[in-house]
């Protein structure tokens, strides 16, 4: 039995759906290793960010994870 692959633009959704979730993890990670300051103010601001930018990471997975899934390979 011939096992069937994805086709050019699911394969496409797949590899940008992978690549957007390092690309988060590493701005989530630096992000977190630049807030050293010791004010409230700064530190507020460093957690307002980071959640702003956990939203665009659930909207891109939405996104792109929708992407995925409809361009697989159905049997």
């Amino acid at each position: 039995m011939e096992q069937q692959s994805r086709g050019f633009m699911g394969t496409s959704f797949k590899w940008m759906f992978i690549a957007f979730n390092v690309f988060m993890a590493v701005m989530m990670y630096l992000g977190m290793s630049s807030t050293e300051e010791s004010s409230y103010i700064v530190k507020l601001a460093a957690n307002m960010g980071m959640g702003m930018l956990g939203g665009m990471w659930l909207m891109g997975d939405i996104v792109l994870g929708a992407f995925t899934y409809f361009t697989r390979v159905k049997d």
